[in-house]
């Protein structure tokens, strides 16, 4: 057991695209696991409704945006914004903050709500991130432009997409909140249909 774990800590040395994955991964798919655990079991123990079994298949399409897609897109952002723009100047880290709420942000949005939609088999792959992209980017930038602001000015760049997923842990709470938004209504509509 002691070899697979230096083995692990050396691959994690010698790639640290896979310790950035494996940590956004783990929270990403942990925020999901917990929103499950509270709608599904504590919610409606609450209630005095018997508590549902989880969603993995949901879970397994969070798992692979999560511990591959965005984490991937992640490093290679950073790693070139933070080549460009080194300083830590507050002018230079309003730039870094507006660029990856434009770069990034928008596509990874993109990105998840498309990919779900493709995952779950939707018709119109485009209708959830039209529907649903105005109140997440707002609350994209409500939540991200402070903690990027943090990122950029205090976090030393090793660190940065594992800052990410701490933060990113919270936003994708928020952004399983937005996903799951209209899903009860949509089922009801698929059964009286």
């Amino acid at each position: 057991m002691a070899s697979v774990f230096r083995t692990l800590r050396g691959l994690v040395r010698e790639y640290p695209v896979v310790k950035n994955c494996a940590t956004y991964g783990t929270l990403f798919c942990t925020a999901e696991l917990t929103q499950q655990i509270f709608i599904k079991k504590y919610t409606t123990a609450k209630q005095g409704k018997p508590s549902e079994n989880l969603d993995s298949d949901k879970l397994q399409r969070f798992a692979i945006l999560g511990y591959t897609v965005i984490p991937s897109i992640m490093t290679v952002w950073y790693r070139w914004l933070d080549t460009k723009y080194t300083s830590t100047a507050t002018k230079v880290v309003f730039k870094k903050v507006v660029l990856d709420q434009i770069c990034l942000s928008i596509p990874l949005l993109f990105v998840f709500y498309v990919s779900m939609s493709w995952f779950e088999g939707q018709h119109d792959l485009l209708s959830e991130f039209k529907q649903k992209f105005p109140e997440s980017f707002a609350l994209n930038n409500a939540f991200w432009l402070p903690a990027q602001a943090i990122n950029f000015k205090l976090v030393p760049a090793q660190y940065r997409i594992a800052y990410n997923g701490c933060c990113g842990f919270i936003w994708a709470n928020i952004l399983c909140i937005l996903k799951r938004r209209g899903e009860q209504t949509d089922k009801v509509k698929i059964t009286t249909d």
